[in-house]
């Protein structure tokens, strides 16, 4: 399906990963900052889209918070209440920020038409990914026609939630039990959300970064609570 995603820390200071070479189709770019690039201000976006050989673009920035909402949208700048977004302007940049959430990209094999969304474990037990597929279908487009990158994010080795939470998870995806804490594996939660909303399992992918096991290079949330800082996901079109 896709190439091996590039460290681009070695090449021309860019700090980050590019997946860019990770989808069939060759004008989608797609990248994601890691923590020697700190942001927290939509104009450090705008720096890193530029290192990401996103020139001239602007970028749609949803305001996020754990919500299921995702929209299509041709318009730069703030989305209120939402947590991803796709496009067909090529004159455009979805954008996301996390720390252990999910960034989940998705690109069509064909077209032009690229998203970008955050999923935090909130968002994924209130099906945002299926509330994703929706939005395609409903735009037309063919869901098996898409590719789906899952971001670095934070894996099972270091997801924990307690009981008032786990009962929350379909508990195939609840690992094991330490003391009073359960494991749960995130990423294939949202792989199975995936198939099951129509997304083919040959074209869908995870980068299997943990940001909480390797918080000297990716910000983490849950291990630095608030002091942490935000990976920026871009992705959109050069031609």
């Amino acid at each position: 399906m896709m190439a091996k995603y590039l460290d681009m820390r070695k090449m021309n200071k860019f700090e980050g990963l590019s997946f860019t070479s990770k989808f069939t189709n060759p004008n989608i770019y797609a990248s994601f900052s890691n923590k020697f690039f700190k942001s927290s201000l939509i104009d450090k976006r705008e720096s890193f889209a530029v290192q990401s050989s996103f020139v001239n673009k602007s970028l749609i920035t949803p305001v996020q918070t754990h919500s299921k909402r995702v929209v299509f949208s041709n318009e730069s700048g703030d989305i209120k209440n939402c947590d991803g977004s796709f496009s067909t302007n090529e004159n455009l940049v979805c954008s996301i920020q996390v720390a252990d959430c999910l960034p989940i990209y998705f690109a069509h094999k064909f077209k032009n038409i690229y998203g970008l969304i955050h999923v935090g474990w909130r968002g994924l037990v209130n099906q945002i990914i299926m509330s994703t597929g929706q939005l395609l279908l409903s735009n037309n487009y063919k869901l098996e026609e898409f590719e789906v990158l899952i971001g670095p994010s934070i894996q099972s080795c270091c997801f924990e939630v307690q009981s008032d939470i786990v009962g929350q998870f379909n508990e195939k995806f609840v690992e094991k039990k330490i003391n009073k804490s359960f494991k749960v594996n995130l990423q294939n939660n949202a792989k199975s959300d995936l198939y099951l909303t129509g997304f083919l399992e040959k074209n869908i992918e995870v980068v299997p970064i943990c940001t909480f096991c390797n918080s000297d290079t990716y910000f983490s949330y849950r291990k630095d609570n608030n002091i942490s800082g935000r990976m920026i996901g871009l992705i959109g079109v050069n031609i």
